[in-house]
C-alpha cells in the first residue's frame, strides 16, 4: 500500500502533530483512495478536540494531493462514530464555546470541509452513528452501511441542539426532520436506507468490499466535475432558481480549464470509455491541444 508522507502537517485547523501516527485517527492511501479511519473503538470511536483538528488537517491533505481522487471515512470497531465526547474537561481548551470557536474547532468544521471537499466522500459505516457521527455521515456523498447500523440526531436527549439541524431537512423534509430532531430517536438501517439516509446497506461481511468498490468507481472518474458538481449543488440548497441555474453553468465553465472535460467527449465521440486523469490545463505554459474539435 503507498502511504502519504510522514512528515508533520501543519494544516489549516493548526493541529502541529504527526498525522501518520496519531493514535486516534488513522491515514492511508492506496489506489487514489485516502481512508481516514477514526481509531477510538473503546469509546465507539467518540470525538475528543484534538481528534477533530487532525481530523481537519487529514482532510487537507487529501485536498492538497493530486493522486488522491476519493476519499474513504471508517470508525475502528463496531462503530462509525458515537459522537463529541462529553467526558474530558478540557473539552474547550482551544476556547470558550462560541459561535467562533466551534466553528472553527469542532466537529462543525468536519461537516464543512467535508461538504466542500473536490472530492467524492465515501463513508463506511456500522453500528453508531449519531451526534456528531450522524452529521459527518450526512455530510459525506454516499454512505454504505452495514445492517447494524443505528443513526439518531440524539443531541435533544442531551439537552443539547442545533446538530443535524441544517443536513437532516435537506434528505428527509421538514416534517421527517422535526420528529427526528426533537424526538432524538434511533434509526436503524432498514428505515434510514428508506428515508435515504444511507445510499446502501449490505451484509457486514461484504462492508469493505462494496465500500471500496464504490471509491474505486469514483477514483476513476472525472474528479474536478465531480467537486465542480458537489460545489453546484451545496451552491443552490441557498439560491433562488436564476442563481441556481448560474451555478450550474458556472460549474460547466469552471471545467473547461480541465482535461478531463476534452477527455469525456473525445472518448464519447470515439466510442470508447473514457480516461480521466484529474490534470488541469495551466493557460500559461500549456500548450493548445492541436486534437481538441
Amino acid at each position: 500500500m503507498a502511504t502519504s508522507s510522514q512528515e508533520a502537517l501543519t494544516g489549516s485547523a493548526g493541529a502541529e502533530i504527526d498525522k501518520s501516527s496519531h493514535p486516534s485517527i488513522g491515514y492511508s492511501v492506496a489506489d487514489g483512495i485516502a481512508t481516514i479511519t477514526i481509531q477510538r473503538p473503546q469509546k465507539l470511536n467518540a470525538l475528543l478536540p484534538d481528534m477533530i483538528l487532525v481530523f481537519a488537517d487529514l482532510i487537507e491533505r487529501a485536498r492538497r494531493d493530486n493522486d488522491v481522487r476519493a476519499l474513504v471515512l471508517k470508525g475502528e470497531g463496531t462503530s462509525f462514530c458515537a459522537g463529541d465526547d462529553l467526558h474530558p474537561e478540557d473539552r474547550f481548551k482551544y476556547g470558550p464555546p462560541d459561535l467562533h470557536t466551534r466553528m472553527k474547532m469542532g466537529y462543525p468544521r468536519l461537516v464543512n470541509d467535508l461538504m466542500q471537499l473536490r472530492k467524492p466522500v465515501v463513508a463506511m459505516m456500522r453500528g453508531y452513528a449519531c451526534g456528531a457521527g450522524f452529521d459527518i455521515a450526512l455530510a459525506c456523498d454516499f454512505r454504505i452501511a452495514a445492517p447494524d447500523t443505528r443513526m439518531a440526531a440524539i443531541y435533544v436527549r442531551r439537552g443539547l441542539g442545533g446538530g443535524a439541524a441544517y443536513l437532516l431537512p435537506r434528505f428527509v423534509g421538514l416534517g421527517k426532520a422535526t420528529e427526528l430532531l426533537l424526538l432524538g430517536r434511533w434509526i436503524d438501517a432498514k428505515e434510514a436506507l428508506d428515508l435515504h439516509l444511507v445510499t446502501k446497506v449490505v451484509p457486514d461481511e461484504e462492508l469493505e468490499a462494496e465500500t471500496y468498490a464504490l471509491a474505486a468507481k469514483l477514483a476513476k472518474g472525472p474528479t474536478q466535475a465531480i467537486g465542480a458538481i458537489k460545489n453546484a449543488r451545496n451552491q443552490g440548497l441557498g439560491l433562488d432558481p436564476v442563481k441556481g441555474l448560474e451555478a450550474q453553468i458556472l460549474c460547466n465553465v469552471e471545467l473547461m480549464f480541465h482535461k478531463d472535460a476534452r477527455e469525456g467527449p473525445r472518448a464519447f465521440l470515439q466510442k470508447r470509455e473514457p480516461n480521466f486523469t484529474a490534470e488541469w490545463i495551466d493557460l500559461q505554459y500549456d500548450d493548445v491541444d492541436p486534437d481538441y474539435q
